[in-house]
């Protein structure tokens, strides 16, 4: 029984002491000023520009219906909900394209 449990505590040791990565979900919302295959850039209403990569997790929704990445496009407002550590370094889980306001 010893045989077995030795490994198995020194296991859990290294589980415990090993840092856990801090992921957060980051709200980011701004006009978009660029969009490739593989990323979204937006630049929020101070002047920062945030790039989040997008991938086949990432929903795009306009008006309540579900689109893909290449629809969005340079010059529309939106919000993105992003996953990673720090803004420069989010994947995009939602984007939210906002419909222009009206007699604007």
């Amino acid at each position: 029984m010893r045989k077995i449990l030795a490994p198995l505590a020194a296991v859990a040791t290294l589980f415990i002491a090993a840092p856990a990565a801090a992921h957060d979900e980051m709200l980011v919302a701004g006009q978009v000023a660029a969009v490739t295959a593989t990323s979204i850039q937006l630049k929020t209403k101070d002047g920062q520009v945030v790039t989040l990569a997008v991938d086949g997790n990432t929903r795009v929704m306009r008006d309540g219906k579900r689109l893909t990445p290449k629809d969005v496009k340079i010059g529309q407002s939106v919000k993105a909900l992003g996953f990673g550590d720090k803004l420069k370094d989010l994947v995009a889980i939602d984007v939210t394209i906002i419909a222009p306001a009206k007699g604007g």
